[in-house]
């Protein structure tokens, strides 16, 4: 998938609302069994997929927030700090398999309003500002990427990114 991005706050929010409403709209197809059963190669469930988007996504909101982003995944320090995402997603995976589906769905429609009211008051030149002016204390080289950047790949961007794994999956194409 390529690696779209946005410049303007009103077009980061356009992207979110598309793509919260396309992933929303695809799981409002499926029965709960149909998620929480059918497991992909690494034996995560649809279910799973939602846990994974939530916890990025309040990573987002964290960042934002200017929390540490580890705080927001639920992930030890060190491990965030390895820049390891695959390791990062396995962390996620494990402590949260326990979760319902009721849980999980919650937490990521729980979610989104409150990313949507912290970006409510940033502007353009809010969202251009680097990684490094919401995380000053946070280890690596460099400003960052920005704000932008992290809210749309941890948002909307994700959301498009497994819609497709996720209908994949039910295809039976995992």
């Amino acid at each position: 998938m390529s690696e779209e991005r946005v410049t303007k706050k009103s077009d980061l929010l356009d992207h979110i609302d598309r793509d919260w409403s396309a992933l929303s709209a695809a799981l409002a197809q499926l029965p709960s069994e149909t998620m929480t059963t059918i497991r992909d190669d690494h034996g995560w469930t649809v279910k799973d997929h939602l846990v994974h988007l939530y916890y990025w996504e309040r990573s987002a909101l964290y960042f934002l927030q200017g929390k540490p982003r580890h705080a927001g995944l639920d992930v030890p320090e060190a491990i965030y700090a390895g820049d390891d995402v695959d390791v990062i997603n396995e962390v996620v995976f494990q402590k949260h398999q326990a979760l319902s589906l009721d849980e999980a769905l919650a937490q990521l429609q729980g979610i989104q309003p409150e990313l949507l009211a912290a970006l409510a008051p940033l502007t353009d030149e809010d969202l251009q500002k680097p990684y490094r002016h919401y995380l000053p204390d946070e280890p690596g080289e460099g400003d960052g990427p920005p704000a932008m950047n992290v809210v749309y790949g941890n948002s909307a961007h994700h959301f498009r990114e497994h819609l497709a794994w996720i209908e994949a999956l039910v295809a039976g194409n995992i």
